[in-house]
């Protein structure tokens, strides 16, 4: 069973979400799980209080790592649910979107060979083509780019071209929340970084990067380009500018400073709370 776990602030583009999505959430299985943010944050009519108890303050509101919320309640309320997607309230499918995720998620790739064609050639070992199940599918998108700040600046809207394949072991990769999906067995260790004190937009690639580590300490895979979303509207380039500022130095040297000490004793609780709840 699917739960697609979507973080909003805005009413009217949620109604729109809600119509575009229409027909590819009519599926057997399928549980909305929907964020509403602001300043009480909920997770389909429940408060935060509800869900996390002593834990609540794991969650902040008014950036999107408030989409924490909608996975713990996955974690703690829908026990039936084995695959959950992630999307951003501004998107719409492009194809087959779940399907092409739920897809991804069923193979099994290497993750110590890479294959420089898109099929196996001469001398790749058949021994590691089945190397690793693939427990996280990095979703792409077709339209309005999600680049940072300084670089939409310079590029405006110029379009992407996209990897589609197993990315490496030990290679990290910038994971944007607008379009993702995972197997249960990562839960506990998918969660968005905490944005506090003006740091803002770095929720998701720091959740990214740690989840690539345990991705990778586990033996499993994750692979990038099989779905793709339609992204329709680009943010204020200056708005995101300031919302980055505090955490782009902070970002080119990940991992140093208290910022990071706090973050890693929040994700062990995370941890810890999610493998409570099962």
């Amino acid at each position: 069973m699917i739960a697609v776990v979507v973080p909003t602030i805005r009413p009217q583009k949620f109604r729109e979400f809600q119509s575009i999505w229409r027909l590819a959430f009519d599926r057997p299985g399928l549980f909305p799980v929907t964020v509403i943010d602001g300043e009480k944050p909920t997770v389909n009519g429940y408060s935060i209080k509800y869900v996390m108890g002593n834990d609540s303050d794991l969650i902040y509101n008014f950036n999107d790592g408030v989409r924490n919320l909608g996975f713990a309640y996955v974690a703690k309320f829908l026990p039936m649910v084995d695959t959950i997607i992630s999307l951003d309230d501004d998107v719409a499918p492009d194809g087959e979107t779940i399907q092409d995720h739920l897809d991804a998620l069923e193979m099994k790739v290497p993750i110590t060979w890479m294959s420089t064609a898109s099929k196996y050639t001469r001398g790749f070992p058949y021994k590691v083509r089945e190397e690793a199940e693939v427990v996280l599918s990095l979703g792409v998108w077709k339209g309005v780019a999600d680049w940072d700040a300084p670089t939409q600046l310079i590029k405006g809207n110029e379009e992407l071209e996209f990897y589609k394949g197993v990315i490496p072991k030990g290679c990290l990769f910038p994971l944007c929340a607008m379009n993702f999906a995972f197997k249960r067995k990562l839960l506990p260790y998918i969660y968005q970084a905490p944005m506090f004190e003006g740091l803002n937009r770095y929720a998701d690639i720091w959740g990214g990067i740690e989840a690539k580590k345990d991705i990778d300490r586990e033996g499993w895979a994750a692979v990038t380009g099989y779905a793709s979303v339609n992204h329709g509207r680009a943010s204020n380039v200056f708005d995101n500018l300031i919302k980055e500022s505090k955490g782009m130095k902070m970002n080119e040297n990940y991992g140093e400073g208290e910022y990071f000490k706090t973050y890693k004793l929040k994700r062990e609780r995370w941890t810890k709370w999610v493998k409570s709840q099962s």
